[in-house]
């Protein structure tokens, strides 16, 4: 992402003159060169900086494992009667309620909260308080 706007770029660029340019990326870019002929080298002359933010294990470890889990392939069981645990997905038709002074059923929730075949992981964290202990 450039961090000054293209328009104020190209109103400053002189020709021959250094041109700092600022962009931000999550990922480092590939960049294309176009060629020039009689030159090895387009870009000779291009010098460049970066500031690199220091690595974070526990940040990196956290998108990696969400993407494991927002990518995975999920197979039945072929055993019906197996037991689910964590981690495992179900489908679920479910109502949400609240809890009532005595911790019964009390009134029914937004349909936000409510939905035929939904998938559900099991796990800690995840969604509303007993919504997995429950399932």
């Amino acid at each position: 992402t450039l961090v000054t706007p293209a328009d104020a770029l190209a109103e400053g660029f002189v020709p021959g003159e250094d041109l700092e340019v600022v962009i931000k990326c999550d990922v480092w870019p590939e960049i294309s060169w176009k060629d020039v002929e009689g030159k090895e080298k387009p870009y000779v002359g291009l010098t460049g900086k970066y500031k690199r933010k220091p690595f974070d294990q526990a940040r990196f470890d956290a998108a990696l494992r969400d993407l494991t889990e927002r990518y995975a392939r999920l197979e039945p069981y072929s055993d019906e009667s197996q037991v689910l645990t964590t981690g495992d997905a179900c489908n679920v038709n479910m109502v949400g309620y609240l809890a009532d002074a005595d911790g019964g059923k009390g009134e029914k929730l937004p349909d936000a909260a409510s939905g035929d075949n939904v998938e559900v992981i099991l796990g800690t964290g995840r969604y509303m308080e007993g919504l997995v202990e429950g399932i």
